[in-house]
């Protein structure tokens, strides 16, 4: 893959209108995005219980709503800088404290020391899925052994947020690792393609350990496959709902390696990104405040108001690089983000969104704003052997394509190529061997649904590069077909 190394930056001028969002609402992005909930009714549910269960505060400002897509609103105004919701780190599930029988089942020689486990074991970064995989699996096995204080407070609390946790069948269908064949290729996206090829392997591995070891805590002798279902299931879970926090004092000196949580509650609020403003944009961020070197026993998880929030707006954070491109958000966290391509970016920071250009063999990733210098050199030798140019123009540019530069005719050849692409995309992908009995299924409707966004928003991005290359061309803006 051609990676955005070097840019001929194009002053665009934004010839589209602006941006509104048209598959999803306002609210942003959801980690469980048209996902059914499990054993509660969302409505009745009470984020007042739980956050006194769970001892965050403050208790009576949260609630959820239902309405297209579940998130947190507040019930009154939080003001810029103010604290929407804090809770303790002791009551989130964390990477470094894996439940006992997991850790004694690192080490066969392993004693009652609440410690068995080695510092690299519990630190090892690449195995913090797997250990808050086990936690997620030790809340179902009922196993807790008495070790928190007011245990029956946050044992209930969690047993609460594993009864609101997605329907575990649709949450599966929403990550490409497990999609078939048929449904990954109809996404039209190589770099997914890749991505999961990448951490199908990684999965396997990690439900591989996770099931050897529940088949020796577990006293029934459970079919492997079922085992095997239930740890991928406990993977999702934190896969999607996963935040990563850095361990720092009060003076920013880091003192330890990043940790991972997975904390009720918070982990109902949406996504949405911090590059747009008003209505529907990130008003909020998430940091670990009140701890102390080598000391997180006080420490909380806090999510302070970025700007004003109104009375019964949603809460939205931005979940940072991993949602970013499209493919990655979807290969994340199991849906597709409404970005505004319109939005401003530095040269610092990570593209809203990408879509995949072939041209002559090579791919390259564009985004509406830039082009990929090597793009702009494939094109201007394309440009050069295109006899259907007219001569006249192309003997004005010859010198500079010659020397790949971004001229008019070259911008041109990109545009077309990338309006070829972008409709293509659209065209609907034959339905293969999938039998008919199968179209109806929950699961296969989400699972298609998604690859068709992916397509729809790997489009937009295609379209609105090319109205800027053709707006380098034409000085007067076109009007949109």
């Amino acid at each position: 893959m051609a990676p955005l190394q070097k840019f001929v930056k194009a002053a665009f001028a934004a010839t589209a209108p602006s941006y509104q969002s048209t598959s999803k609402p306002v609210s942003g992005g959801s980690r469980t995005s048209s996902l059914s909930v499990s054993g509660l009714d969302v409505a009745s549910v009470s984020l007042e219980e739980m956050c006194g269960l769970f001892k965050a505060e403050p208790a009576d400002n949260l609630y959820l709503t239902n309405d297209g897509e579940r998130g947190v609103c507040v019930y009154k105004p939080v003001k810029k800088g103010d604290i929407v919701l804090s809770i303790p780190i002791s009551s989130c599930f964390r990477d470094d404290e894996p439940p006992r029988w997991y850790e004694h089942l690192e080490n066969d020689a392993a004693t009652e020391d609440e410690h068995d486990i080695t510092d690299y074991e519990r630190y090892s970064l690449s195995g913090w899925a797997i250990r808050l995989a086990a936690s997620v699996l030790d809340l179902e096995l009922n196993n807790s052994e008495g070790e928190i204080q007011n245990e029956t407070d946050l044992k209930k609390g969690r047993e609460m947020w594993q009864s609101m946790l997605p329907d575990e069948d649709i949450l599966r269908a929403s990550l490409p690792v497990h999609w078939g064949e048929e449904i990954l290729s109809s996404a039209k996206c190589t770099a997914l393609e890749l991505a999961i090829d990448s951490s199908y392997f990684a999965r396997a591995t990690s439900v591989f350990t996770l099931t050897d070891e529940l088949k020796q805590v577990l006293e029934d002798d459970r079919e492997e496959i079922d085992l095997e279902r239930k740890c991928h299931d406990a993977l999702d879970i934190v896969q999607t709902r996963v935040c990563r926090v850095e361990r720092k004092c009060e003076d920013g000196a880091q003192w330890g390696p990043p940790l991972r949580i997975l904390a009720p509650i918070f982990d109902f609020i949406n996504h949405a990104s911090n590059r747009a403003t008003g209505k529907g944009s990130a008003n909020a961020e998430f940091g670990v405040e009140n701890e102390h070197m080598c000391d997180m026993h006080e420490a909380k998880l806090v999510v302070r108001a970025l700007r004003d929030i109104d009375e019964g707006e949603e809460v939205l954070i931005d979940y940072g690089d991993c949602a970013r491109p499209a493919w990655r958000c979807l290969t994340s966290y199991g849906f597709v983000p409404d970005y505004d391509l319109n939005a401003d970016a530095s040269d610092e920071e990570p593209i809203e969104n990408a879509a995949e250009l072939w041209m002559n063999g090579l791919r390259f990733d564009v985004d509406p704003n830039s082009v990929p210098y090597d793009l702009v050199e494939v094109a201007a030798a394309q440009t050069m052997l295109d006899y259907s140019v007219d001569e006249e123009e192309f003997a004005q540019e010859e010198e500079e394509i010659e020397n790949g530069m971004l001229t008019p005719l070259v911008a041109r050849t990109i545009a077309d190529r990338a309006t070829e692409a972008a409709v293509n995309l659209v065209i609907e992908t034959e339905d293969g061997n999938t039998e008919e009995d199968v179209w109806d299924a929950p699961e296969f409707v989400q699972a298609a649904s998604l690859a068709h966004r992916l397509r729809w928003s790997q489009h937009e991005v295609l379209m609105k590069f090319a109205r800027n290359l053709r707006g380098l061309c034409n000085p007067e803006p076109e009007e949109d077909n």
